[in-house]
């Protein structure tokens, strides 16, 4: 690994060497010593509803929309004339051979409906291996992930596409005391989208196809007795097989802050992001960035308020990328102990800065849901409703009545 990412990593590791150095000096330890990725992996092995020995198994069957996240729907134009859904066995394995050393292994096989020209649907799969690491001061985590499934592209394209990825990476908490802690990231990723799998109709998807050299640390310190501030800097390289001209470096440096006071959450963060490509001809990118999330949970409601505004790389015209802003409100009303009724509210707007016969082009997206979760012992269902609109000055808006199928059994 070389240049900008080469040399962030080479900072990252010395800075963790020293904060190691430091976790041993006596007298600056409070009370929470636990790492937050250690609290996590222990938290997900309690879930497991299998269990022999030193394994661990989580196994469920579920049934979606193709192509959507379980927790976030927006939809895209996708495959029209077809059942959109896609059956799912997420099957994650713990195997723990020593209380501070934990293997896990994920795989979920997928098989998706649709009727695209001469497709009928396909196998779709994502594979996940990691290695955890729990040790007193520090938390390590090394994975390697291979995923070749349907993915929804909202912004841009608006379709759904097949992505082929793998990425290999190490992460992980260095913990000085309870007040100050070190978090780190390191990844390799190639991303592809293999024409002999289901892609748009006319949509030169394969452009995006890439690697990406990845980097990020920040600096955590509990300022305040429910607030943790911090500073955080990224350093990314991306190289691209079949379009050149986007070969670009991404650097971003920003603050934060994340506030933790029982039922309530609160983390945001937002700085500058640089986007310069290799090309002396592209535009580059230099602007605002950042984050911010709420959840709160109290009584039977549970309510999350998320915003995020951020750079994504483009395929339209001469637009090497294009500007995200979002937002989202949703809201769970526990009405029993086994129904929970949902509604949600998503908006986001996209903006590309290199004009097209003298037009900048803007889309605007919207979806509105309800809905509700109805769950038995071992089997959950449910269905959402609402209205999609994409308004567009640049493709066809893409407006209507939206499903989305919810359906999973844990044995």
């Amino acid at each position: 690994m070389s240049g900008v990412v080469g040399r962030f990593i080479r900072v990252a590791a010395m800075m963790a060497i020293a904060f190691s150095a430091f976790g041993q000096s006596p007298g600056l330890r409070d009370r929470d010593r636990d790492l937050e990725g250690a609290k996590k992996v222990l938290g997900e092995i309690q879930k497991a509803n299998i269990h022999s020995g030193r394994f661990y198994m989580f196994s469920r069957i579920r049934i979606a929309d193709a192509g959507f996240a379980e927790d976030y729907y927006l939809p895209t134009g996708g495959v029209r004339g077809g059942i959109n859904l896609s059956v799912e066995a997420p099957q994650r394995l713990y195997f723990v051979p020593h209380r501070k050393t934990v293997f896990t292994l994920d795989a979920v096989p997928a098989y998706s409906f649709f009727k695209s020209g001469n497709k009928s649907g396909q196998f779709d799969y994502a594979l996940r291996a990691d290695a955890h690491f729990l040790f007193n001061h520090l938390y390590l985590d090394g994975y390697t992930i291979l995923t070749d499934k349907l993915k929804a592209h909202i912004a841009d394209i608006n379709r759904i596409a097949t992505q082929k990825e793998s990425e290999t990476g190490l992460g992980g908490e260095i913990k000085w005391s309870s007040r100050t802690s070190a978090f780190f990231a390191a990844r390799y990723r190639e991303v592809k989208y293999p024409t002999d799998r289901l892609q748009p109709e006319n949509v030169p998807v394969n452009l995006l196809d890439r690697t990406e050299h990845n980097g990020r640390l920040s600096l955590h310190h509990k300022t305040f007795p429910l607030t943790s501030l911090f500073v955080a800097a990224e350093a990314s390289e991306y190289s691209f097989r079949r379009a050149s001209y986007k070969d670009s470096t991404r650097r971003y440096g920003g603050l934060g802050f994340i506030r933790a006071s029982g039922r309530t959450t609160l983390r945001m963060e937002g700085g500058r992001t640089e986007l310069e490509f290799s090309d002396p001809n592209r535009r580059d990118y230099s602007g605002a960035t950042g984050e911010a999330m709420l959840s709160r949970g109290a009584g039977r409601w549970n309510t999350t308020l998320s915003a995020g505004r951020d750079v994504g790389f483009s395929i339209f015209a001469d637009n090497d990328y294009y500007i995200s802003t979002s937002g989202r409100i949703a809201v769970d009303y526990a009405a029993t102990r086994k129904l929970t009724l949902r509604g949600s509210h998503t908006r986001e707007r996209d903006d590309y800065d290199v004009p097209v016969n003298n037009l900048l082009r803007r889309d605007n997206l919207s979806f509105t849901s309800v809905g509700f979760l109805y769950n038995f012992r071992r089997l959950g269902f449910g269905i959402d409703g609402g209205y999609f609109e994409r308004d567009s000055n640049f493709i066809e808006d893409d407006s209507g009545i939206r499903w989305v199928v919810h359906l999973s059994f844990t044995p």
